[in-house]
């Protein structure tokens, strides 16, 4: 792909309504709704701050990068976007969708494996692909490699947002044939990424029947008994509907921080921290709002004021909104 041909822009961006994008690239993309959530809010607070990329084909737009900020807009109620239009080839729109997400986490490994099944359908080797994409051929075949042994239904589950993909990832190991009846139970049974391996390790440890049943029927009960000192305790029963969810989110909240400490110790190397410069000053912004409400929570438990827990957090939300408008546009919100 000559990209000096086919990367140029076909004139200034302009305003096009959002029932002239099409979509058809979207099926190498799996938005999340924790994903869309976060574009909703950017969208809302800061606006579109970069236009969408398109390819004019038989005059019809189609979308090459901006899917989670045309479905955020819709959901919004937007009607029309900023696009730009570009020269792309056949090849080069799925390059270009590579090229355009390179910033951590704007792309799931199953979003990258989805586009490079692309370009190895149209005819290119992974060596050509690696060279196209600027990646060597190892990287390229670990991922076709993930998709190869994924089964398709649940390919779709992730791209539809019924299943993440990290989850997903837990499930291939299984026969593919095993894989949807374990994916079934994993959903229905609402397990975290952390529970669905466990509970395939479970599975593949045993061929009993009567065993691998009673994982399938019984999997946090199974859970449980494999790893009984991370069993949750019961909630207390006492508590309202909006306690319990405090009381879930919690644990969730100190496991994660724990998690990110320990990525920071030692911090990755100078280039990574400018390039998540911006993630970690909004995450910051938000830490300091939650600790703010949990001081005040810890008051108001003391004194057995919830009025005054109100009034506060109020406060608190106006301050934090008002510390995220400091904090730098994020570059990635192209994505």
């Amino acid at each position: 792909m000559n990209e000096s041909a086919t990367w140029e822009s076909q004139g200034a961006p302009r305003t096009v309504p959002l029932v002239k994008m099409g979509t058809t690239l979207g099926r190498a993309r799996c938005p999340q709704p924790a994903q869309l959530s976060r574009m909703r809010q950017s969208l809302s607070m800061h606006g579109q701050m970069t236009a969408v990329i398109a390819v004019e084909r038989e005059g019809q737009l189609e979308l090459v990068d901006g899917f989670k900020r045309r479905a955020a807009a819709v959901q919004m109620g937007w009607t029309e976007l900023l696009v730009s239009v570009r020269g792309l080839d056949e090849r080069g729109v799925w390059a270009a969708m590579l090229t355009l997400n390179r910033t951590p986490g704007s792309l799931s490994v199953l979003e990258e494996a989805l586009i490079l099944r692309e370009l190895c359908h149209g005819g290119l080797s992974q060596t050509e692909i690696g060279q196209l994409v600027g990646r060597h051929k190892s990287w390229v075949s670990r991922r076709l490699g993930l998709v190869e042994r994924l089964h398709p239904d649940l390919v779709e589950w992730v791209r539809t947002g019924l299943m993440s993909a990290g989850t997903a990832r837990r499930l291939m190991v299984l026969p593919a044939g095993n894989q949807l009846e374990m994916a079934a139970v994993v959903t229905q049974a609402e397990l975290s990424t952390e529970q669905t391996e466990l509970l395939v390790s479970l599975w593949q440890k045993t061929t009993d029947p009567a065993i691998r049943r009673f994982l399938l029927s019984e999997p946090r009960t199974a859970i449980q008994k494999a790893r009984p000192e991370k069993a949750l305790a019961p909630l207390d029963p006492r508590l309202s509907r909006a306690g319990q969810a405090l009381a879930r989110t919690l644990p969730i909240l100190r496991g994660v921080a724990l998690r990110v400490s320990e990525a920071l110790h030692p911090a990755p190397e100078p280039a990574d921290l400018r390039l998540l410069l911006g993630e970690m000053e909004k995450t910051a912004s938000v830490l300091l709002g939650i600790e703010t409400a949990l001081g005040f929570a810890r008051k108001c438990a003391r004194s057995g004021d919830s009025d005054g827990l109100s009034a506060t957090s109020t406060s608190d939300d106006s301050s934090a909104k008002a510390m995220a408008s400091r904090v730098p546009p994020e570059k990635s919100a192209s994505m």
